[in-house]
C-alpha cells in the first residue's frame, strides 16, 4: 500500500469527517469548484492572517483566490493580525467573524487551521494549506492556549484540504522543515502511546493508528534532503505523510499516535516563551529536536530493562506532587492559573496510577517484557538516524538553532518538568517514577545529544 492509497482508504471510514484531500499541482485553483458543490454557500467567511503567500513562481495567490470565489457570493474576509496564537481572545475573534457564514475557508498554516476548525464548527470548512508545516490539518482536534497552557481540544473536521505543491514549494523552507520535524515524532510518540497502554492510560490504544504512518518511516527519512531543498515532489510526499498522520489522530480520537513526550516538551517551551513574552519557534522545529532527546531517554530506560535493574516504580504523595507542579509552573502568572490548570490534569494522572496500582502493573509488564520489546523496538528509531534526517533537511538539531532560540536553562526546565503538564503517560513519567529522571539524568541525556551534534 502507498501513502496515497492509504489516505483514500482512511477517508472512506465512516468516522472520518474529512471528505476530500487534493494534493496536486494547482490544487488551490479548485476552491471555487469545491464551494460550488456545496448545497449552500452564498455567504463565505475567509479566515486568514495578514501575511502574503506566494507560489514557487512568485504569484501572490491569496487575493486571487478570494476574488475567484466572490462572484455571486457574499465574502467576508476575517484577518487575524500579527503573530497569531490560538488563545481564547483570538479564537473568539475568529468565531465572531465567521458567525453568519454558510461555509468557512481558511487560508494559512497550522495555527490558522486549528482556529478555523473551532470557528467553523459543523459548517463546511475548506482549508487551503500554505505550508507542509504540521500534521494538524487533517484531524478533528485543535491545539489551543487555555489559561496559558497548550491543550488539545476536540473541534471539527475540515471538509476539504487543498494542498498545492506550487504553494508548498513557495513557502519558507523553515516551515516545511518544521513539518518534517513534526512527522519525525513518529519515531517516539507511538512507543509512548504503547507504554501508556501498559498502565491503562491509553484511552483506547490502536496498533493500526499507532503504525499508520510509522510503517512508512524509511520513506520519510529518504525525502528529508528533498524537503530541505523545497523539491515539490518531496514536499507533496511530506504533505501526504502529514495528512495520513492527522487522519490517524482523528481515527484514534486523540493525538497520541503522533504526540508523546516530544510534543509535551515543545508545548512547555511555547508556554515558557509566552510567559516571558518571547517569540516561539516553529512547532515542528521544536518537536524534531525534542524527538532526538526522547529517543535517547528511551535507549537509557530500555538498557536498564534489558539489564534487569530498572528501579521499582514509586508514586509521589499528592501533596508532594502538587508542590512540584506549582514549583514548575507557578512563576508563569501572578494568578496561578497556569499552575492550577496543570495540577488539575496531573492530579487525574496521579489518581489513575494510584487506583490501578501502577507499581504492580510495571512488575507484570517487566515479567513479560520480551513480548513488549518486540513491539517497542519496531516503533522506535535510532537517535543517530533521526539526527541525520534533520541534518539532511537543513533543520535544526539543537534548540539553540531554532528560528526562536531557546536558552539552555529553559530546555532543562522543559525536560525536567514535562511529565507534570498534562494527563498523558510517556517515557518521562516512567523515568521519573522509577527515579531515572533526576537533574543528573537530564544533564546526561543532554550530553549524549551533544555528542551527536544535537540537544540544547
Amino acid at each position: 500500500m502507498t501513502l496515497v492509497s492509504d489516505i483514500t482508504t482512511q477517508l472512506n471510514r465512516s468516522a472520518i469527517g474529512l471528505t476530500s484531500v487534493d494534493i496536486s499541482t494547482g490544487a488551490r485553483k479548485s476552491l471555487r469548484q469545491v464551494l460550488d458543490a456545496l448545497p449552500e454557500s452564498g455567504r463565505i467567511a475567509v479566515l486568514t492572517d495578514d501575511r502574503d503567500y506566494r507560489t514557487f513562481g512568485g504569484e501572490e495567490f491569496k487575493r486571487t483566490l478570494v476574488d475567484s470565489i466572490a462572484q455571486g457570493r457574499n465574502v467576508e474576509t476575517v484577518v487575524l493580525v500579527g503573530d497569531v496564537h490560538a488563545d481564547e481572545a483570538t479564537v473568539e475573534t475568529a468565531r465572531d467573524g465567521c458567525a453568519t457564514a454558510d461555509a468557512v475557508v481558511t487560508i494559512g498554516s497550522g495555527t490558522l487551521c486549528d482556529i478555523g476548525k473551532v470557528a467553523a464548527g459543523p459548517r463546511p470548512h475548506i482549508v487551503v494549506q500554505t505550508a507542509a508545516s504540521v500534521n494538524g490539518f487533517a484531524d478533528d482536534q485543535s491545539v489551543l492556549l487555555i489559561k496559558g497552557v497548550k491543550r488539545t481540544t476536540p473541534s471539527a473536521w475540515p471538509r476539504t484540504l487543498l494542498i498545492d505543491d506550487e504553494v508548498l514549494a513557495g513557502a519558507p523552507a523553515a516551515l516545511n522543515r518544521s513539518g518534517l520535524g513534526d512527522m519525525i515524532s513518529m519515531f517516539t510518540a507511538p512507543a509512548d502511546w504503547y507504554l501508556s497502554s501498559l498502565f491503562g492510560m491509553d484511552r483506547g490504544f490502536s496498533m493500526d493508528a499507532a503504525t499508520m504512518t510509522r510503517r512508512y518511516g524509511e520513506d520519510l527519512l529518504n525525502i528529508a534532503g528533498g524537503v530541505g531543498r523545497s523539491v515539490p515532489a518531496d514536499l507533496a510526499t511530506l504533505a501526504e505523510f502529514l495528512t495520513l498522520s492527522g487522519l490517524s489522530m482523528g481515527i484514534a480520537g486523540q493525538t497520541s499516535p503522533s504526540s508523546g513526550m516530544e510534543h509535551t516538551v515543545s508545548h512547555m517551551l511555547d508556554m515558557a516563551h509566552g510567559a516571558r513574552q518571547l517569540p516561539n519557534a516553529h512547532h515542528g522545529e521544536q518537536v524534531g529536536v525534542a524527538t532526538v532527546l526522547v529517543s535517547l531517554l528511551w535507549v537509557r530506560v530500555l538498557n536498564r530493562i534489558a539489564a534487569g535493574d530498572l528501579p521499582a516504580l514509586t508514586l509521589p504523595e499528592p501533596d508532594e506532587a502538587q508542590r512540584a507542579v506549582r514549583a514548575a509552573f507557578g512563576w508563569m502568572d501572578e494568578s496561578g492559573a497556569t499552575a492550577d490548570e496543570c495540577w488539575a490534569d496531573y492530579a487525574k494522572k496521579l489518581a489513575h496510577l494510584e487506583n490501578t496500582d501502577a507499581p504492580t502493573r510495571l512488575r507484570e509488564a517487566l515479567a513479560r517484557w520480551a513480548g513488549h520489546a518486540v513491539t517497542v523496538d519496531a516503533l522506535l528509531e535510532a537517535p543517530e538516524r533521526i539526527v541525520a534526517a534533520l541534518r539532511a533537511a537543513g533543520a535544526p538539531t539543537r534548540f539553540s538553532e531554532l528560528s526562536a532560540p531557546v536558552a539552555p536553562e529553559t530546555v532543562t526546565w522543559a525536560l525536567t518538568n514535562c511529565h507534570l503538564m498534562r494527563n498523558r503517560f510517556t517515557i518521562a513519567d516512567l523515568a521519573f517514577l522509577t527515579g531515572m529522571w533526576t537533574d543528573k539524568d537530564v544533564a546526561a541525556v543532554l550530553d549524549e545529544a551533544a555528542a551527536l551534534g544535537a540537544g540544547a
